[in-house]
């Protein structure tokens, strides 16, 4: 049977077990010279005993180890590997982190960290080395965490993940609200009594988790990557809440896992925190949509009042009333002024079209055949006497010749004067009767052609064609009846006489 023996090293005990050596297998604690082995016993490769060292470790060191120790030592080679030495006060051991879990650590490693490492014994057959793969280094005690702490702040804030132009916009009226949190802690119980008090409408999920402990960052995480995935199966997720009571850096350390702020940010819906009590800032705060100093005070920041929604609700109706008054009334002084308007534009027609009336009434007037008639009768007295004048002109030129050739005879023989006086003087009658019927007759012809145009041209003309002028009592000529109204007496001129009518 195998036999157990225990061997200490780097501040842990690790159980080998001996492999008993067969019959052929030479004492180890005996040197022999080349040759003098027997043939019974049988000599091991250095492949073959390594081999068996590994196997050893594998059988005991089936899972994984947490070890405590101060790094020393620290290097990354090349290709991203970590290698360093993990010790205490009396003993070293040492340990790789592979370049794939290096990358996943939230933690900056440095020479002197006091740190609990997690990770699994192996044996390094080419070199003959027993070592630590280590997967998670956590650092050890509370300025250890403040120290995590401020590292991983610097690393997600240089991602961009605390900016405030990243988060998402939160809904100024929730429905569907999940709260993610211990169901047995007093955060609870605060988060519904608030949601409650200010919106009871509200529909409230709660989806338990552990808010502290190893396995709380793990859960918080995957509970928030569930809710997203899932949102759309249970109705639509509006707001995540995820709260906790006070507690010490500790109790809160969950957190501040990187897990948790990377679920956070990779989701769709809105994340609000309300993380111990007011001066407690965690990293998932610094990442959340909306931080609030504890559960009630982050209930109150996202769960809107019905009461102050009513208030504004009722502020917006009369604000809103009020507008519609003042539109109503603007709209009102402007149909009055447009109205004003329009009745001086109106008048302004009017007036216009009467002046247009009133000089075509000058007009037509101005062609009435009796006033035409008796502008040509002046026309034709003018004429005559003008002829009437010329004719005495001529009289009177005449008798002066006469006077004058009778002065002239008076000097002549009697019988030669009486002869030649009497020749002129019927030559001058005989002029003067002509010049004079000449004069008359041409008068009397252009007195006729004015006539023929002014009957040509005559109102009194068209009357006797068989037309009609109307006009109204004021002697306003009709010309459409839009221009009188029923009852109105018009007066018809036609070419004997004048009718008198009534409109029906």
């Amino acid at each position: 049977m195998p036999t157990k023996k225990k061997f200490s090293g780097a501040g842990s005990l690790f159980d080998f077990t001996s492999v008993p050596a067969p019959a052929s297998q030479p004492d180890a604690r005996k040197v022999r010279p080349a040759g003098a082995a027997a043939e019974s016993e049988r000599v091991h490769s250095v492949s073959q005993v390594n081999a068996l060292i590994t196997q050893a470790l594998a059988d005991h060191f089936s899972g994984p180890l947490r070890v405590a120790g101060e790094i020393s030592n620290f290097s990354v080679s090349q290709r991203g590997h970590a290698y360093f030495t993990l010790k205490d006060s009396s003993a070293q051991l040492p340990c790789v982190i592979w370049r794939e879990a290096l990358a996943r650590l939230g933690t900056t490693i440095a020479d002197g960290m006091a740190v609990v490492v997690r990770g699994s014994v192996r044996f390094y057959e080419p070199h003959g080395r027993v070592q630590l793969y280590v997967d998670d280094v956590t650092p050890q005690g509370a300025g250890a965490l403040e120290l995590a702490y401020r590292q991983l702040c610097e690393k997600l804030k240089k991602e961009g993940l605390f900016e405030q132009g990243r988060k998402r916009q939160l809904p100024r009226l929730p429905l569907r609200v999940v709260v993610v949190t211990s169901p047995t802690g007093d955060a609870l119980h605060d988060v519904l009594t608030t949601a409650r008090r200010r919106f009871p409408g509200l529909q409230i999920m709660i989806y338990p988790v552990a808010v502290q402990g190893a396995s709380a960052a793990h859960q918080i995480a995957n509970a928030i990557r569930q809710i997203n995935r899932h949102s759309q199966a249970i109705g639509g997720v509006d707001l995540i809440l995820l709260v906790r009571g006070g507690g010490s850096l500790e109790d809160l350390w969950a957190f501040n896992e990187e897990i948790v702020a990377r679920a956070m940010v990779a989701g769709h819906i809105p994340i609000a925190t309300g993380i111990g009590h007011e001066p407690d800032i965690t990293i998932a705060d610094l990442v959340a949509d909306l931080r609030g100093p504890t559960p009630t005070g982050v209930t109150e920041l996202t769960v809107p009042d019905v009461r102050a929604l009513q208030r504004e609700i009722q502020t917006r109706q009369d604000q809103l009333a009020d507008y519609v008054a003042a539109r109503i009334s603007d709209h009102k002084n402007t149909l009055q002024a447009r109205a004003m308007n329009l009745a001086i534009q109106a008048r302004q027609l009017l007036q216009l079209r009467s002046r247009r009336l009133e000089l075509a009434a000058r007009r037509v007037a101005a062609i009435e055949p009796r006033h035409a008639i008796a502008q040509n009768w002046r026309r034709l007295e003018t004429a005559q006497r003008r002829l009437t004048d010329q004719a005495q002109a001529l009289r009177a030129q005449g008798v002066s010749q006469l006077a004058a050739l009778h002065q002239t005879l008076l000097g002549m023989g009697p019988q030669t004067l009486v002869s030649a006086g009497n020749l002129q003087l019927s030559h001058l009658e005989k002029t003067l009767v002509a010049g004079t019927a000449n004069r008359l007759q041409l008068a009397a012809g252009r007195l006729e052609a004015l006539g023929q145009r002014l009957l040509a041209i005559s109102p009194q003309a068209v009357l006797e064609r068989g037309f009609s002028i109307t006009t109204d009592a004021d002697g306003a000529i009709v010309r459409s009846t839009a221009q009188v109204h029923s009852g109105q007496t018009l007066h018809s001129r036609v070419a004997q006489g004048t009718i008198l009518s009534t409109v029906q």
